[in-house]
């Protein structure tokens, strides 16, 4: 299947091209992490990158951590969506397809609904931090890097990045609940 993308000018067509280039490998990493597939994590890029095309709205600064971090969870959607067709007959063992329908069935777009605005309301948090923490807990959660790598890149000792991201975690936790994100 070949895919057309019509862009409305210029800007947006490079934008959506520099959002591939940037988070191409993330995302694919990401794709594999849970589905353990070459071709899976191949078909959840793809899938991600038409929805991201269709969503370009939402995306105002590629470079931010909010886009990294939207990116990231259209990938994780997509993947576990693609994980839940392709185990619908192997999740049973004795083969009982109308079993493995049911659960193949207990995807509930309800939850992965809520769950996306949770995630969206989070990151409206997290964009509330000062920026030095923003950046350690988007390099730790969105880029999955040691807090050695988070460290080197932000000079800082690796024992300090570990002590901000407690409190990081902490200061997360409050004001989501505050915020009523979370209980």
């Amino acid at each position: 299947m070949i895919l057309v993308f019509t862009f409305a000018d210029a800007n947006e067509a490079n934008k959506f091209e520099y959002l591939y280039r940037k988070y191409k490998r993330l995302l694919y990493h990401k794709a594999w992490e849970i589905l353990h597939d070459h071709m899976g994590a191949e078909d959840a890029l793809s899938e991600t990158m038409i929805r991201v095309y269709r969503n370009m709205d939402k995306i105002d600064d590629p470079d931010s951590p909010q886009s990294a971090a939207f990116l990231t969870t259209i990938v994780r959607n997509v993947s576990l969506t693609l994980l839940k067709k392709k185990g619908a007959y192997t999740l049973m063992p004795d083969g009982d397809e109308e079993e493995a329908f049911e659960q193949a069935d207990t995807f509930d777009l309800e939850m992965s609904v809520l769950d996306a605005i949770s995630e969206e309301r989070l990151c409206l948090i997290v964009a509330r931090l000062d920026e030095v923490a923003r950046n350690i807990f988007v390099l730790k959660y969105a880029y999955d890097l040691s807090h050695q790598e988070i460290a080197s890149q932000l000079g800082l000792t690796e024992n300090n990045v570990t002590v901000r991201l407690h409190r990081i975690r902490k200061k997360l936790a409050k004001m989501a609940a505050e915020d009523g994100v979370c209980a």
